[in-house]
């Protein structure tokens, strides 16, 4: 999303938006040190999305944006023998997002392909 796309968005729904803004400032530092395990990393996560308003959450550049957050990266991508296994994977670990299961899906499966995975 451009930085055009967010200003509405923040103009639209001010509130939300800032209680997201707040939100990932608090989780960067434990989510870009390299430190700290993928389980905690993980365990952050879903503590910032269950945290969130509902108007928030329901936000879709801002499920856009916590996908973004969730490793994709090849050597994760491998350790599931397709998609579906992925995402239910994600979804083991970050029950509220659910709700946004055939975004994530088509994330997910965006990410494989780009790696010559199995869809």
């Amino acid at each position: 999303m451009d930085v055009a796309s967010w200003s509405i968005l923040m103009l639209r729904h001010p509130k939300e938006m800032q209680e997201f803004r707040i939100a990932l400032q608090l989780i960067e530092p434990i989510m870009t040190d390299a430190k700290v395990s993928r389980d905690e990393k993980r365990s952050t996560l879903n503590m910032l999305v269950n945290e969130l308003s509902d108007k928030a959450f329901k936000l879709k550049p801002v499920a856009e944006k916590i996908m973004t957050i969730i490793n994709m990266k090849k050597e994760v991508c491998q350790e599931y023998a397709d998609s579906e296994e992925q995402t239910n994977g994600i979804l083991g670990w970050l029950p509220r997002f659910k709700e946004h299961r055939d975004m994530l899906l088509k994330e997910v499966k965006q990410h494989r392909k780009e790696y010559e995975l199995k869809i």
